[in-house]
């Protein structure tokens, strides 16, 4: 089985939870909004017993054993009951308490995960543009120069191009246009690897002249892009 953490209106999500029923794959998807519902929270720590079970208002049951393969999507903790009891005063506290818990439950569980949660962001680590740019230099993708000015708005971001294609890349597994060449590919799956993620999306733009350029990455990219080989992956890498 696999299980498929997302928020409300995630259609990607959806779309990949829909590509692997297709496949033979049982799904589970849980979005934040059920989580921010359960009726019961298990969660110990502590060297190999460390453990999570949430019990969800609907009978279902979330667990780290048996173990399962997960997409995880999720961009937000779900605060809105816990603001509803604690009120004003005590609301940022609640939040900061319930992110934590996230980030420790999401690692408590034992199959194979897209993406693990980081300090950084729930679903992988955020990262600003230049951020992004630099390592893809380092990968050897061809980049545009990136700068702020000093009134903290950026002179020229590459996500703000329109991308051209959007190359995936799964557990070192490219998936991509025709149009990549294995050089291409090969400076995308070194990006994925430095920046640590077991999915990333990675948005390239044709330039008058020379190779293709990088334009953006994210951890929670548009699956559909990927179309049935992203989706073969996928069962491959969440269901073996």
């Amino acid at each position: 089985m696999v299980l498929v953490l997302c928020d409300p209106g995630d259609f990607a999500a959806l779309w990949a939870a829909r590509e692997l029923e297709t496949r033979g794959v049982a799904v589970e998807i849980v979005t934040s909004s059920v989580l921010d519902s359960a009726l019961r929270w298990e969660h110990r720590v502590g060297g190999d017993a460390t453990s999570v079970a949430i019990d969800l208002f609907d009978g279902r049951r979330l667990s780290s054993e048996p173990s399962v393969g997960v997409l995880n999507r999720l961009s937000f903790v779900p605060t809105d009951r816990h603001r509803r009891v604690a009120g004003a005063r005590d609301a940022e506290y609640a939040a900061q308490e319930m992110h934590a818990l996230f980030l420790s439950w999401l690692h408590a569980l034992t199959g194979p995960v897209v993406n693990r949660p980081s300090a950084q962001g729930l679903a992988g680590r955020y990262r600003q543009p230049g951020q992004w740019v630099r390592l893809a230099a380092d990968a050897g993708l061809r980049t545009t120069p990136y700068g702020k000015s000093s009134g903290n708005a950026p002179d020229a971001s590459p996500g703000t191009r329109l991308p051209a294609i959007t190359v995936f890349v799964l557990e070192g597994r490219v998936i991509a246009p025709a149009a990549v060449s294995a050089e291409l590919a090969a400076g995308c799956r070194a990006l994925a690897r430095l920046a640590g993620e077991a999915l990333l999306g990675i948005d390239l733009v044709p330039p008058p002249f020379g190779t293709w350029e990088f334009a953006g990455a994210t951890a929670t990219p548009y699956l559909p892009l990927g179309g049935e080989a992203l989706a073969d992956a996928l069962r491959e890498v969440l269901a073996a």
